[in-house]
């Protein structure tokens, strides 16, 4: 009897132990992904260095929404995450701001200055 009563003990105390590791790796986990979202939401990157930039033309129809700027832009090579973009622009001054047009835009150009970039009615040049 007393054997089986040590095992059971033994028993309980290992599932409650690993409960308690499976649920501490979860939170960890979890809150690594929060703190890297938020880093990156914060820290902008560019998708190039300056030097190696290049020019992308893009055009922005009237009444697209923020998540069909963000596809136009990932399919143009200026961001990476389109999630991680929405999330900055709902965070900056240009929320639902976007002029339509057609935009030169550079790779070099971090997130805030593409928004800055397209929440404005786009220069037109005159030739002549």
């Amino acid at each position: 009897m007393e054997s089986r009563k040590l095992a059971s003990t033994i028993l309980s105390v290992s599932c409650r132990t690993l409960i308690f590791v499976i649920v501490a790796m979860g939170l960890y986990f979890i809150g690594r992904t929060a703190y890297n979202f938020g880093r990156d939401i914060f820290d902008e990157k560019s998708m190039t260095p300056k030097a190696e930039a290049r020019d992308v033309e893009i055009t922005i129809p009237d009444g697209y929404t923020t998540e069909g700027v963000a596809e136009l832009l990932k399919a143009g090579g200026l961001i990476e995450d389109t999630g991680l973009f929405k999330a900055q622009a709902m965070l900056s001054d240009y929320y639902k701001k976007f002029t339509p047009g057609t935009y030169t835009l550079n790779t070099g150009m971090t997130p805030s200055e593409i928004l800055a970039a397209i929440s404005v009615v786009p220069e037109t040049t005159s030739g002549g």
